[in-house]
């Protein structure tokens, strides 16, 4: 516990080591508080004056307007229009020279005169100067007429603040002067003595200047005392601390301080540091027996843990040679997974093989039966195209049958024109000469109809011999399209259902042979998962083979390593008994 006893011996030299700052906590109390309060008295002390000079210059001002406009209401606006330059001996100029005279005494005024103008110049009028600078009437002004304007027309004019001159401390005021017709016929000049305005903020001035040196002072006295108080607590908080520290290790005294204020606070925090300290030296001596018990258990428990250690070093060796074993097992089985594998590959690659052979063969047949089918289609509509084309002509062969009814009709028609013939030629010869003409012309007639007759009875029988050719063709149409129908298409329909037979044989055998291919893949592919999984087991042995290597050298490793902690847990007990003599030399109940 070396740290504790330096600390002690520190905290023991205080009272005679030199204070390496150089003020004190008083100092560093009472300096700033006392600029402050300075800066606040000055503060206020200025704010003050500001206040009081403005409200003393307003009063000046207002008492300056008041003056002159009483000195206004006094004078007779009329008599003062009607003066002249050189009207100074005169009785009404004296008269008005009296009234501001008087007036002037009596309100204050430095300086009274009255102005006037002729719109270009300002002249003076009547001046209440005592003086011999007294100026005259008409006597020129120096105050320009732009600076008068506003004054000679009607606008008062007050000067808001106090002008410092060689002629003293003055507030100019002018007024203008009307005359009972409500017309300007002057301006007023007042220069009101604000002397005593000055002095009284003279006075005002003095007055807060010992009003915030009296609140200074006072301020600094009550400071101080504050600060004294304070530092003597301070040096009693101190002392206690230092009677505490110098007890030998005694954390059972307290502090017992009662200032009521932040002191007592931190004496309260002192006394909860003590005993959290004390609280923390009873749980290290309880946990230093512990310490001590735990390390023999450590100590005892680890003799036993050699002995373990050794056992299953051995152990590990046998399982290392048995690892050995089964890896080289596994080698064997994993060359006969490989041929079966390579075997398996060569019967999915004829599979594979036959099966794009026989989809080959099953897309001819289909081709086959599709162009079979195309031909069937084909000679069908063809043949019902030379039904129809030959129905068409026996139809039309049939009109032949029309002739016999023609000749017939002809025969009729002759057999009627040799009656008329006949007819005619009685008719003739019983006309005599006269119809012998008519006669040969009948007789003509029945010639014609006679051959008539005769082609007719030919035509007819020719007719007749076309009719029987007509018909008999027609029956060697019929027995032809009946061959083409029940030979040809028959023919078609045997190729397709030859065809289509052929092509459903073809796509079993296709899908076969795509069953069996895809079955080889699948036998492939498991094999395939066999043999990766036989050599990941065989690493997995080999690595468990190194692993048991490594854990028997582990074991080697770690007998020394529990020797190793068996040193330090003896260590350790020492430790916590040396831990324990330290605790005891504190007082902790």
């Amino acid at each position: 516990m070396k740290w504790l006893k330096d600390n002690k011996k520190e905290l023991g030299n205080q009272k005679t080591k030199k204070m390496r700052v150089k003020l004190s906590i008083r100092m560093k109390i009472l300096i700033p508080v006392t600029l402050l309060i300075l800066a606040i008295c000055a503060s206020m002390g200025i704010y003050a004056y500001s206040c009081i000079h403005d409200g003393m210059v307003e009063m000046g001002v207002e008492e300056a307007g008041m003056a002159a406009q009483v000195v206004v209401d006094i004078l007779d606006a009329d008599i003062l229009g009607g003066l002249e330059p050189g009207c100074e001996g005169g009785k009404e100029y004296q008269l008005l020279l009296k009234d501001m005279r008087s007036a002037q005494s009596r309100y204050g005024i430095a300086y009274l005169y009255t102005l006037y103008t002729d719109g270009k110049t300002v002249y003076y009028g009547v001046d209440a100067d005592t003086s011999d600078s007294q100026l005259g009437f008409g006597d020129e002004c120096e105050t320009s007429y732009e600076e008068l304007a506003g004054a000679f027309a009607g606008e008062e004019y007050v000067m808001d603040y106090i002008d410092h001159t060689e002629y003293g401390d003055l507030i100019s005021v002018y007024k203008p002067i009307v005359n009972s017709q409500k017309e300007v016929i002057g301006v007023l000049g007042c220069d009101y003595d604000a002397a005593g305005v000055m002095e009284r903020l003279t006075t005002s001035t003095l007055n807060i200047i010992k009003v915030s040196v009296l609140c200074l002072v006072v301020s600094l006295i009550i400071i101080n005392i504050i600060v004294a108080r304070i530092s003597g607590n301070l040096k009693a908080v101190d002392k206690k601390i230092y009677d505490l520290v110098n007890n030998e290790g005694d954390l059972t005294q307290r502090l017992d301080i009662h200032t009521g204020d932040e002191l007592e606070v931190i004496a309260d925090n002192v006394n909860s540091l003590l005993a959290y300290i004390r609280e923390i030296m009873l749980r290290i001596s309880e946990n230093s027996i512990r310490l001590g018990e735990s390390a023999q258990t450590v100590v005892d428990d680890l003799g036993k843990a050699e002995l373990s250690i050794t056992d299953v070093s051995a152990t590990m060796e046998e399982m290392s040679a048995a690892m050995e074993e089964t890896s080289a097992s596994l080698g064997q089985v994993n060359e006969a997974i490989a041929n079966v594998f390579n075997a398996i590959e060569i019967i999915s690659g004829n599979a594979d093989v036959g099966s794009e052979a026989s989809a080959d063969v099953m897309e001819k047949a289909d081709n086959i039966y599709k162009q079979a089918k195309i031909d069937q289609e084909d000679a069908k509509l063809r043949a019902q195209k030379m039904i129809a084309e030959m129905n068409d002509k026996i139809e039309k062969s049939k009109k032949v049958e029309e002739i016999s009814v023609l000749t017939s009709n002809i025969i009729n028609i002759t057999s009627q024109t040799n009656l008329l013939s006949l007819n005619a030629s009685i008719e003739a010869a019983r006309a005599g000469e006269a119809g012998r003409g008519f006669a040969v012309v009948a007789d003509e007639i029945g010639k014609l109809a006679s051959n008539s007759a005769e082609n007719a009875s030919k035509i007819q029988v020719v007719s007749a011999q076309v009719i029987q050719a007509v018909n008999e063709l027609a029956a060697k149409a019929e027995e032809m399209l009946l061959f083409i129908e029940n030979t040809t298409m028959a023919g078609f329909e045997k190729l397709l259902e030859t065809s289509g037979s052929y092509r459903d044989d073809v796509g079993d055998i296709n899908q076969i042979m795509a069953a069996f291919a895809g079955e080889s893949d699948e036998v492939r592919a498991s094999v395939e998962n066999i043999k990766d999984a036989m050599e990941a087991v065989n690493i997995a042995v080999e690595e468990s083979a190194k692993g048991v290597a490594n854990v028997t050298e582990i074991s080697v490793d770690l007998t020394t390593a529990v020797v190793d902690v068996g040193s330090e847990a003896e260590s350790n007990k020492n430790i916590a008994e040396s831990l324990k003599q330290e605790v005891n030399k504190f007082k902790l109940n």
